[in-house]
């Protein structure tokens, strides 16, 4: 895939010094071409939000909470 999906929580790749709504709009649309769908026929525009902020302030998170969400989900039971 080309380009690569971004990993976002990636020191390298993190879009904390994008404007926020240019990241909604990355949200709402995803990034043509890669591996990052559009969430606005998923996700209401309220948590599309609230995931723009928690990627604004990536950077900020406590190590605990990087490491946490970078782990895979478990496995449905």
């Amino acid at each position: 895939m080309f380009p690569k999906a971004p990993q976002l929580l990636e020191k390298d790749e993190m879009v904390a010094d994008d404007p926020e709504g240019e990241t909604f709009w990355k949200v709402s649309n995803g990034i043509r071409m890669s591996g990052m769908p559009g969430f606005a026929g998923s996700m209401q525009e309220t948590e599309r939000w609230q995931v723009t902020m928690l990627l604004k302030h990536a950077d900020k998170l406590p190590a605990g909470v990087q490491s946490l969400m970078k782990q895979a989900p478990e496995a449905p039971r």
